[in-house]
């Protein structure tokens, strides 16, 4: 059995890692010609950064990547409804 995945985006890729990790095989299908860089930001969920992080990726994601430092909600008219701050802390990874 092959697992088909659509779409080689960041989840896409780390999903492809990780079957490859576990010895099972897999095909990525990807409708744009050419991946490049899109100049727009990616927030990567905690469970997406302990999956690269496994993967030992996570000090390569550092030397590029911006840590969230806060989540804002906020109305169309631009009054804020709930905010989540994190904690700058080490990872014991």
């Amino acid at each position: 059995m092959t697992v088909l995945i659509g779409g080689a985006g960041i989840g896409g890729l780390t999903l492809a890692l990780s079957l490859h990790q576990a010895g099972i095989p897999c095909k990525i299908f990807e409708a744009v010609t050419q991946i490049k860089p899109m100049g727009v930001a990616i927030n990567l969920q905690p469970s997406a950064i302990r999956e690269l992080t496994e993967r030992g990726r996570l000090a390569e994601l550092d030397k590029i990547a911006l840590r969230t430092e806060e989540i804002v909600y906020a109305s169309a008219q631009g009054g804020q409804f709930w905010m989540l701050a994190f904690l700058r802390a080490k990872c014991r990874c």
